[in-house]
């Protein structure tokens, strides 16, 4: 399961960023460790985001758990003809 990951994300220092995907597409940004919980036997996990709106997800509608890519920006190319 991917509870394992999430916890480890959580306690990784320096902490980065990271997303919960679940496989219905839906996407839950947890910028810091204060904004998730994850139930002491792994059913549950609850996403809050920066409004304090909870989501409640049970682990097995988790898809993935992937650190958040900061963007870094394109290089332009010229393109001669």
């Amino acid at each position: 399961m991917l509870i394992e990951t999430i916890r480890e994300f959580n306690r990784a220092v320096p902490f980065r960023p990271y997303e919960i995907r679940t496989n219905g597409g839906e996407r839950l940004p947890v910028p810091h460790p204060d904004f998730i919980l994850v139930s002491p036997k792994g059913a549950w996990v609850i996403v809050t985001d920066e409004n304090e709106r909870p989501r409640h997800i049970h682990s097995l509608l988790i898809e993935e758990v992937a650190t958040l890519c900061e963007q870094v920006p394109r290089r332009q190319v010229k393109r001669t003809r």
